[in-house]
């Protein structure tokens, strides 16, 4: 028995048709999700600054309310005495004393000083600006970090507030206050350090 070609074309064609009808009529499977659901948000918590390390504070003592209070005293109120006091030093420096406030920590005194000659004059030199009580007790000078020296230059004329440390002890009547100490000199007209002293009541 012979088959012609053209049926079997035919038949093959139709056998291909039928598989590829079955192929695309299985469904397509549908992904499974994962077994570990994917987290929103990073697992990996974002980074938070820590906060700045705050000083222990030592809390203060409680007050005993059965102590009165001490009273006041003169380096408490920080009393001013107006003072009238100038010197002249034949070298051409002249030096006024206006005021003195004695306070709880301090000796300040408030002063102008005139430099009429042609060369710079130094009132601390060697740190012998020196503020003493009539009790024997030295207070000493907090010279400024910038003229530690206190030099005036010449002809000019400035005004200072002297700081010495305190505080003023209870009984003093008086202080003295000096400059320059034993390397100054009170009548030389040509010295650079001009020895003064005041006298200056506490009242």
């Amino acid at each position: 028995m012979k088959i012609r070609p053209n049926l079997i074309v035919l038949a093959v064609l139709a056998a291909a048709s039928t598989a590829q009808a079955q192929i695309l009529d299985r469904p397509i499977p549908t992904p499974r999700p994962p077994s570990t659901p994917t987290p929103s948000q990073p697992l990996v918590a974002p980074v938070v600054p820590s906060r700045p390390e705050q000083p222990l504070l030592i809390p203060a003592p409680a007050a005993n309310p059965a102590a009165a209070p001490a009273a006041p005293t003169l380096q408490d109120t920080g009393r001013t005495v107006r003072l009238e006091q100038q010197q002249a030093h034949p070298s051409g420096v002249a030096m006024t004393l206006s005021s003195i406030t004695y306070r709880a920590d301090s000796i300040i005194v408030s002063a102008s000083i005139s430099n009429l000659s042609d060369r710079a004059m130094s009132l601390n030199r060697g740190g012998s600006l020196v503020l003493m009580d009539d009790r024997g007790r030295s207070h000493p000078f907090v010279p400024p970090a910038d003229n530690p020296e206190v030099q005036i230059g010449a002809r000019s004329r400035v005004t200072a507030s002297f700081v010495f440390a305190g505080p003023l002890t209870d009984n003093a009547r008086t202080v003295q206050l000096s400059t320059n100490g034993p390397s100054g000199s009170r009548n030389d007209r040509l010295t650079s350090v001009p020895a003064f002293l005041f006298r200056v009541p506490v009242s």
